[in-house]
């Protein structure tokens, strides 16, 4: 009877001292520009029902959506429920697309590179910064051609993953 409740007790207090693996995918983070932006906050700005663009807005007056991975999806976290997965566009060759996040899971392919880097599909190339009405978005797409850009005025950019 001795020997039984030792074993008991023995795994009871192994699987309570076993610490709980955390999946560090789903930790929070800030992401900014780098570049000729570097260090501008990403926000979400409401366009339509249930769809955000992605704005490049001051560090001074803003400070970044909080975001996370979930596996290759990218979300921001606005405290909705399901959280908002951002959405690259279909694209053409030679073009980009406005990036937009939408309730739900997305498009996967993200991930952080050893640089501390955004990646899309493992590269940190492709991100562009266009102004709109004043304003730059967020859009995506790898050696577009430079007359097919939104405006003459986009710059390329890399989104760097920093604490909250």
């Amino acid at each position: 009877m001795y020997a039984i409740l030792t074993t008991v007790l023995a795994f009871a207090g192994a699987a309570v001292a076993t610490p709980v693996l955390e999946d560090r995918q789903t930790h929070e983070f800030s992401l900014r520009t780098t570049g000729k932006l570097a260090g501008w906050a990403l926000k979400n700005a409401h366009v339509a029902a249930g769809q955000n663009v992605i704005q490049i807005q001051r560090p001074s007056v803003y400070s970044s959506d909080p975001s996370y991975l979930n596996g290759t999806n990218l979300y921001f976290d606005l405290g909705t429920t399901p959280p908002y997965g951002v959405r690259i566009p279909e694209l053409q060759p030679g073009t980009i697309g406005q990036v937009s996040s939408e309730p739900g899971e997305k498009t996967p392919g993200f991930s952080v590179g050893p640089d501390s880097l955004l990646t899309f599909k493992s590269s940190s190339d492709g991100f562009w910064a266009c102004p709109v009405k004043d304003v730059f978005e967020l859009y995506y797409g790898v050696n577009p051609d430079p007359a097919k850009l939104p405006s003459k005025d986009c710059l390329e950019i890399k989104l760097a993953v920093g604490a909250i």
